[in-house]
């Protein structure tokens, strides 16, 4: 199996690289995000019953607990998706650089690496999510106290509340999207280098230093790929939703058709993000630590492949 020529590349020649990378190697790429949604396919239908959907049989499940459900489901969806994504960068891996692999071998590379994807999955979240969460609490707390001051009659305390909320709103997207783009190689570093989460999460900051523009060009492009798809996807269900003038509870098998075209569509574009994100980390590794000329001396009969690879 023939790889990829190992060199920097432009914006557009990244993604080149991808789709073609992504047609080349649909079957493996598509049969890994199959398996994990397989799995929240059984957990989406005992969500809907937890709602009061009486799916897929007659009688729905009580609402009390619905709110543990959710929690309970956002944990394990969380596990599931950073599992998948670690088996695609694998597969990644082996298809770019010129190495045979297969669905099983992608996530048999997990194998004692779990633990670690967690870690640095978790402290990215934490660390994009939190400052984000916090900016918009702080929204809020501006917001309130600004409504509370505001004089009866008088608009502008009140115009001026609106545009501090909005403020600090698009402060905490724009930080979260920074803090995203920093720490976006994260995950391959963790996996492809066997390194701790901390030093994971470094290292993308390091690397991705002086790139982060064309980074979150290729990272909003690849989200766009997503949506396009989700609505290729879910888009004619929702236009029959409305032709059909559906109100209240849906029919039992047009939820049970949205699910599953939901799920088919997730595992073919799912793996297109992570397949952008290997390549950018390849590509910073090449322009920062000539990566090429490593793996060329790794290929070279008679060298140690761990030692010409190493880290500088």
């Amino acid at each position: 199996m023939s790889g990829f020529e190992l060199r920097p590349l432009s914006l557009g020649e990244l993604l080149d690289r991808a789709f073609l990378l992504y047609r080349r190697n649909f079957r493996l790429f598509a049969g890994i995000m199959v398996i994990p949604s397989c799995i929240i396919m059984p957990m989406q239908f005992f969500m809907l019953r937890s709602r009061g959907v009486p799916f897929p049989w007659d009688k729905p499940a009580p609402q009390s607990q619905f709110q543990t459900y959710l929690f309970g489901f956002m944990i394990v969806y969380w596990i599931i998706y950073a599992v998948a994504q670690a088996a695609t960068t694998y597969a990644v891996a082996d298809s770019y650089l010129g190495r045979l692999s297969t669905i099983r071998e992608a996530y048999g590379k997990i194998r004692g690496r779990f633990w670690r994807l967690i870690g640095v999955t978790f402290g990215v979240g934490i660390r994009v999510l939190g400052l984000m969460f916090l900016l918009l609490i702080l929204a809020g707390a501006a917001g309130g106290i600004l409504a509370a001051v505001m004089t009866r009659g008088n608009t502008v305390p009140g115009t001026l509340a609106i545009v501090v909320v909005v403020v600090f709103v698009l402060a905490g997207i724009a930080v979260a999207t920074w803090l995203s783009v920093r720490y976006a190689v994260s995950l391959p570093a963790v996996l492809l280098e066997d390194i701790s989460g901390r030093a994971a999460i470094r290292r993308s900051v390091e690397l991705s230093r002086g790139r982060r523009g064309q980074i979150f060009i290729a990272i909003l492009l690849g989200i766009v790929v997503l949506y396009a798809m989700a609505i290729l996807f879910q888009g004619p269900f929702y236009a029959g939703i409305a032709v059909m003038g559906f109100r209240g509870q849906l029919p039992n098998w047009l939820i049970l058709c949205m699910s599953v075209s939901s799920l088919i569509g997730g595992a073919i574009a799912g793996p297109l993000l992570m397949i952008i994100l290997v390549l950018c980390y390849y590509d910073l590794r090449i322009r920062k630590e000539g990566f090429d000329l490593q793996h060329m001396m790794s290929s070279l009969p008679g060298t140690n492949p761990e030692a010409s690879s190493a880290l500088p």
